[in-house]
C-alpha cells in the first residue's frame, strides 16, 4: 500500500543550522553523540523532540510553551499533517539539567499526543559533510499499486542511493475513479562511488520496475545542482 498522501502542506521552518547530512555515516554521529555534545559555556545541549497524534489546535504552542519555560530554544522544526494525524520533530537546544524532566512534562502535559526526546548532535560544534559524488532525482506517477513505494526504494537502496528527501500524493483521476499516485523525490551517493556506479542503469532499472506497474518513472542527474 502506498504511504498516506499529504492533506496539508502546513510546515514549520525556523532557523536551518542543521547542516548533518540525511545519510551521514551512523559511526561518525555515534562519536559525537559520545561526547554528550554540552558547552562549558553555556550548559546546554541539544536534543530532539518528536510529537505524534490526532491533530487539534495548540499542538504546537503547547510544546513550545514547555521547551521556553524550561530555558529552551528551538532550532530547526518541520511538521506535517497526515491522515488526521499531526507530527512534529524539534530540535530544541535546553539546559543540561532540564534535559530528562523535559520528556517527562512533555510526555505528561501534551494531551493527545506520543511524544518523546533523544539527545542530537549540535550543528554549531559537529559537521558531518561526506563529499557527494552524485545526486539525482526522480519522479513516479502512474496508478497506485500494493508495494510501490517498497519496490521503488528497494532499487535505490540496491544501488547504494540515500534518500535525501522523499513526499508522495495520491489524487483521484478525472475519469473512472483511479487513484492517481504521484512519488518524487532527490537521492544521494557519496564518495568514493562504486567502480561500477552508472546513474544510466539506474534510470533503466527503475523504469523496468515502473513499466511493470503501469506507471512512468524519471530519473535524472542533478549533481552539482
Amino acid at each position: 500500500m502506498a504511504l498516506l498522501p499529504s492533506l496539508s502542506r502546513r510546515v514549520i521552518v525556523t532557523t536551518s543550522r542543521l547542516r548533518t547530512p540525511i545519510g551521514a555515516k551512523l559511526s561518525d554521529i555515534a562519536w559525537a553523540s559520545s561526547r554528550q555534545l554540552t558547552s562549558a559555556t553555556t550548559g546546554k545541549k541539544c536534543v530532539i523532540v518528536n510529537a505524534i497524534g490526532a491533530d487539534r489546535p495548540g499542538i504546537v504552542a503547547d510544546v513550545t510553551r514547555i521547551v521556553t519555560a524550561r530555558g529552551g530554544n528551538v532550532g530547526e522544526s518541520h511538521s506535517r499533517l497526515l491522515g488526521g494525524h499531526f507530527s512534529l520533530m524539534m530540535l530544541v537546544e535546553i539546559p543540561f539539567a532540564e534535559a530528562e524532566s523535559l520528556g517527562e512534562e512533555l510526555k505528561a502535559e501534551v494531551g493527545g499526543m506520543s511524544t518523546s526526546c533523544f539527545d542530537a548532535v549540535d550543528p554549531r560544534r559537529v559537521e558531518v559533510c561526506p563529499k557527494v559524488g552524485f545526486a539525482g532525482k526522480f519522479k513516479l506517477s502512474g496508478a497506485d499499486n500494493p508495494g510501490i513505494v517498497h519496490k521503488l526504494t528497494s532499487v535505490l537502496a540496491r544501488n547504494s542511493l540515500t534518500i535525501g528527501s522523499m513526499k508522495t500524493s495520491q489524487d483521484e483521476a478525472p475519469f473512472g475513479g483511479t487513484e492517481l499516485f504521484t512519488m518524487e523525490g532527490r537521492v544521494v551517493a557519496y564518495e568514493p562511488l562504486t567502480s561500477n556506479f552508472d546513474w544510466s542503469k539506474i534510470r533503466a532499472e527503475l523504469q523496468d520496475m515502473g513499466e511493470s506497474m503501469n506507471c512512468d518513472v524519471e530519473f535524472d542527474d542533478v549533481t552539482g545542482r
